[in-house]
């Protein structure tokens, strides 16, 4: 009778705690926030980012995607050439995406503005976030699927895998991420992402 009142006591001290850790474990990810991670870690995908944390990201690294970000949502602002077919993309503007998106900037630009061609006739590559959690330090972790589709191929995005296929779509998993990042809300808010890692399907 002592040891089941004893466990009764325990349980009566770990119950609260629990219930309130319980949503710590797991950080809400709402339609929006899920939508605006899929947007955040899809030019990583396009880009076929590699592993990266603070000590090993190059600036090669952080050009490949800047100019991929500009690719995949071209600013109307950016200037084109080629009938439209390309987009010239200054260093400056670079410096804002890697700025925002990595909480650093290239050391030293080889070049005053970047000419690159749209994306066309190429398998598209996008991500989708499945979890976010708490991470250390008022970080989170979150983890995804990369996709890909055929040349040509129009297709949602942000759906999911059985409304591609009730769509007739043929969509097919790259490989998995995970992401360790921070929300920032100076000057606005967005998320930096201070490490990556992805694995290629098998």
């Amino acid at each position: 009778m002592k040891r089941l009142c004893a466990a009764i006591a325990l349980l009566a001290v770990l119950l609260p705690g629990l219930a309130l850790a319980a949503p710590q474990d797991k950080a809400a990810l709402s339609p929006e926030t899920r939508k605006e991670l899929n947007n955040f870690f899809s030019p990583f995908a396009a880009s076929n980012m590699a592993n990266f944390d603070q000590t090993t990201l190059t600036d090669e690294a952080l050009l490949d995607f800047a100019v991929w970000s500009c690719i995949l949502r071209p600013d109307p602002a950016l200037k084109r050439t080629r009938g439209g077919q390309d987009i010239v993309i200054p260093s400056r503007v670079i410096d804002d995406i890697t700025q925002s998106t990595f909480g650093r900037t290239i050391k030293k630009h080889l070049k005053s503005q970047y000419v690159e061609s749209l994306a066309s006739g190429e398998a598209f590559v996008f991500a989708q976030v499945d979890s976010l959690r708490p991470g250390d330090d008022g970080t989170f972790i979150a983890a995804g699927t990369i996709y890909y589709t055929g040349a040509g191929e129009t297709i949602d995005p942000q759906a999911s895998r059985a409304q591609w296929k009730r769509a007739g779509a043929d969509v097919r998993v790259q490989g998995t991420f995970t992401g360790v990042l921070k929300r920032n809300d100076d000057p606005r808010r967005h998320w930096t992402l201070l490490q990556y890692a992805v694995k290629d399907a098998q």
